[in-house]
C-alpha cells in the first residue's frame, strides 16, 4: 500500500504547500527518505523534472526540501490554464490543450490511473510519501470525482491532516463544515487538524480548540504562527512586491504571467525594491523593467497593448534597463508567428513589442530541460556559465541583425549548440528561466541599472537555492516548536 500522509485543506491558500514543505524538510533532517506528491495541480508555475517533462514549481521546491530531485511522479497531473482552455500535462508530457469540461468528461479517468501509478512508484523508493491536496477537500459539486485530495488517501489507506487558515476568520466553523460535508469514506481518513497562520497569544484559542476536539473527535496537532519567509510561489495569487531598497524594479504582471519565481533571487539584493505593475500609471520610471514568463504570449501581448503599456515601455527604452525572460523575450520580438495555433488556438501572427529585432516562431516541439548556456558576446564576458531551465515552444527563427548573446550548450546533460538571447546596451533577453540565480548574470543586469542611477556596482553571491535553504531552515525551527511532530511522524510512517 505504501506509507504516507495526506495534507488537505479547508480552502485554497490555507498553507498546504508550506506545511508539506516543512514536513518534508523535517523528515529529511531526521533521516527519513521522503517524497512530496501532489496528484493534480493547477498552476502556471512549472519546473523541469530530472526524468524529463515538467511538474508544478511547488512540488520541485518540496523535492529539494526533502533532499531529493524533482520527478514527474511527484506531480502526475499538471493543469496550466489560459483563457477558457488548459494545457493538460500528464506525467510531465503535454497531453492536450482543451477545456476543463472535456478534461473532466474524457481524461479524468486516465489521469487517475496515472496518479495511482505515480504514487506507487514513489512509495517503492521512499519511506513515506507526503500528499498535498488542492483547494478545499470538500467541494460538494465534485467531491465524488475529486482526484486532487482524499481519493488517493482512501485508495492507499493513508491518514490525512486537515489544514485551516485562521487568518481568514471562521476557522473552527470551516473545519466542522468540511468534516460534515465529506462523505463518510473520505471523512474517516482525517486524523487531525493543523491551525495555520495564527497571530497573537495562543492561549486565547484554548477554549475553541477544546470545543473543536470535543465536537469532532480529532486532535489539533498544532497551531502554526504566520511565518513570514519566502518560499517558491505556487500561483499568481502569491505574487507580491518585496524589498525596500533604492533600486526600483518593475515586474510587468500580465494576466497569464508564469514562472515569476525567476525574480526570487532579487530578494538577496538589499538595495532592490520590486513592484508589481499592471498599468502605465503604475509603471512610472523604474530603473529596471522585467518582462517575465507567461503561458500565452498572444494573450499577454494583447493585454499589454490594450492597457497601453507598449507605448509606456517604448518611451523608457534608452533610459531604463529591460530584462526579458522566456515568454518575455518572445514578447520583446519584432514579430511573433504561430503557424500551428499552439499558443493562440488558431494559426496567427502579431507584431511584438519591438524591443529586440528578431522573429519568434512557435512549433509543435516543446523543450523542457535543465539547461546550461555560455556567453558569446563581450557584454557578458564576465558573467560566466549560466545554469537554469527552459519550458517553451517558441524559438527565434530570424535574428535580423541581432547578435545572440548566449549559446545553450547543454540540455538535460546532452550537448547542444543553440544561440539564445541578447545583451545590447540596456536590453537583456534570454529564454533561460532562473538566469538571475546566477550571481554573475544578476550582477551584470543590476549593475547596469545601478550605473544609470549613479550607484556603485555590487556583487551578491547565491541564488534561489541559497535563499530557499535559509528560509526553510528558519521556518522549520518555528514549525518544530508549534506542531506535534512526533504525532505527524507516527501518522506518516
Amino acid at each position: 500500500m505504501g506509507k504516507g500522509l495526506a495534507i488537505v485543506g479547508t480552502s485554497s491558500s490555507c498553507g498546504k504547500t508550506f506545511i508539506v514543505t516543512l514536513i518534508c524538510a523535517y523528515m529529511k533532517k531526521i533521516g527519513v527518505r521522503v517524497a512530496p506528491f501532489k496528484p493534480q495541480n493547477m498552476s502556471l508555475n512549472s519546473y523541469p523534472a530530472v526524468d524529463g517533462g515538467e511538474i508544478a514549481l511547488a512540488q520541485a521546491m518540496q523535492a529539494y526540501a526533502a533532499g531529493t530531485e524533482p520527478l514527474t511522479a511527484m506531480n502526475p497531473v499538471l493543469i496550466k490554464p489560459f483563457g477558457n482552455r488548459s494545457e493538460i500535462i500528464l506525467r510531465g508530457k503535454p497531453l492536450s490543450i482543451t477545456t476543463f469540461s472535456v478534461y473532466w468528461r474524457n481524461i479524468l479517468d486516465t489521469a487517475w490511473k496515472e496518479v495511482v501509478k505515480a504514487f506507487d512508484e514513489l512509495a517503492r523508493s521512499h519511506d513515506s510519501v507526503i500528499v498535498e491536496g488542492a483547494g478545499c477537500c470538500a467541494e460538494p459539486n465534485f467531491v465524488d470525482r475529486d482526484i486532487s485530495n482524499l481519493r488517493i488517501a482512501v485508495e492507499k489507506r493513508l491518514p490525512a491532516v486537515l489544514v485551516v487558515d485562521i487568518e481568514r476568520g471562521g476557522a473552527f466553523a470551516s473545519v466542522v463544515g468540511v468534516l460534515n460535508t465529506l462523505p463518510p469514506s473520505l471523512r474517516e481518513r482525517i486524523k487531525g487538524v493543523i491551525i495555520n497562520k495564527f497571530v497573537g497569544d495562543e492561549k486565547i484559542l484554548e477554549p475553541a480548540i477544546e470545543w473543536l476536539e470535543e465536537r469532532t473527535g480529532l486532535r489539533v496537532l498544532g497551531v502554526v504562527p504566520r511565518i513570514d519567509v519566502s518560499l517558491w510561489p505556487e500561483d499568481s495569487m502569491e505574487l507580491k512586491p518585496f524589498g525596500d531598497g533604492s533600486l526600483d524594479v518593475a515586474l510587468i504582471a500580465y494576466p497569464t504571467i508564469s514562472n515569476f519565481g525567476d525574480v526570487e533571487p532579487l530578494k538577496l539584493e538589499p538595495d532592490v525594491r520590486l513592484r508589481i505593475v499592471r498599468s502605465c500609471n503604475e509603471l512610472g520610471e523604474p530603473d529596471l523593467v522585467i518582462l517575465p514568463g507567461c503561458r500565452s504570449s498572444f494573450t499577454a501581448l494583447s493585454w499589454i497593448k490594450r492597457v497601453g503599456l507598449d507605448r509606456c515601455l517604448s518611451k523608457l527604452l534608452g533610459s531604463t534597463v529591460v530584462l526579458a525572460i522566456c515568454c518575455g523575450a518572445q514578447l520583446a520580438a519584432s514579430r511573433i508567428v504561430d503557424i500551428y495555433g499552439v499558443e493562440a488556438g488558431v494559426p496567427t501572427h502579431a507584431e511584438g513589442l519591438g524591443i529586440a529585432n528578431y522573429v519568434v516562431m512557435y512549433g509543435l516541439r516543446k523543450v523542457v530541460s535543465h539547461s546550461i548556456a555560455v556567453p558569446r558576446v563581450s557584454e557578458l564576458e564576465d558573467v560566466g556559465m549560466i545554469r537554469g531551465y527552459e519550458i517553451r515552444r517558441g524559438f527565434v527563427s530570424e535574428w535580423r541583425g541581432e547578435e545572440p548573446a548566449l549559446e545553450i550548450i547543454s540540455r538535460n546533460g546532452i550537448a547542444t549548440a543553440e544561440p539564445d538571447g541578447i545583451a545590447r546596451g540596456k536590453v537583456f533577453a534570454t529564454h533561460i528561466h532562473d538566469a538571475l540565480s546566477n550571481p554573475g548574470f544578476r550582477a551584470r543586469v543590476l549593475n547596469e541599472a545601478r550605473r544609470l542611477r549613479g550607484l556603485p556596482p555590487r556583487y551578491t553571491g547565491g541564488g534561489w537555492r541559497t535563499l530557499l535553504e535559509i528560509n526553510i531552515s528558519r521556518a522549520l525551527e518555528i514549525f518544530e516548536k508549534s506542531v506535534d511532530v512526533d504525532s505527524i511522524l507516527e501518522l506518516a510512517l
